[in-house]
């Protein structure tokens, strides 16, 4: 049996946190399934330290102010619980700027024009393709959770069952 890794985008993170007028309740319900699932069956998450800015700006912009004071300690609490004990998933800058920015940016401006995929994008792809040479003695299967089609596109391996949702939450396939 391999070891099965995803690589956590903020849209996933956005209905995990049940995040305002970002979130939609059916695929937040769906998403807190997958997680509760996939983590009881040995997957293991890594969230990219860039998603956890955006998912903050998100918070940030819920309009109920007692909301978004509990959005911003949950994200406190689950992000020092990862900090601590690596549950319920692990915070991934890989190294220092100058050895990480470079391999970045050149990746960034390929996929910029290419596929008009983002910085963070960008970092998300690294991180599946880094998790996954570093891990090919595990035999590790690497997925990217997101809802964004062309950034799925780019997952290391194939997810056999990705769930990806329409604005109404129900799923669409790739």
């Amino acid at each position: 049996m391999s070891l099965i890794i995803y690589v956590v985008d903020t849209s996933y993170l956005i209905e995990l946190a049940g995040c305002g007028r970002d979130s939609n309740p059916e695929a937040s319900r769906r998403v807190r399934e997958l997680f509760d699932t996939v983590g009881k069956g040995g997957g293991r998450f890594f969230v990219p330290l860039p998603c956890l800015f955006e998912l903050g700006d998100h918070i940030a912009d819920v309009g109920h102010g007692e909301k978004r004071i509990q959005l911003a300690a949950w994200l406190q609490k689950t992000v020092e619980a990862s900090l601590t004990n690596r549950t319920p998933w692990q915070i991934t800058p890989t190294g220092k700027p100058e050895e990480v920015l470079p391999a970045l940016l050149e990746r960034f401006k390929g996929l910029a024009g290419e596929r008009k995929l983002g910085m963070v994008d960008s970092f998300i792809i690294h991180e599946a393709e880094r998790l996954k040479g570093n891990l090919t003695r595990y035999k590790a299967r690497v997925h990217i959770w997101t809802n964004d089609r062309p950034l799925k596109a780019c997952e290391p391996d194939r997810d056999p069952d990705p769930y990806l949702w329409s604005s109404d939450g129900k799923s669409i396939f790739p």
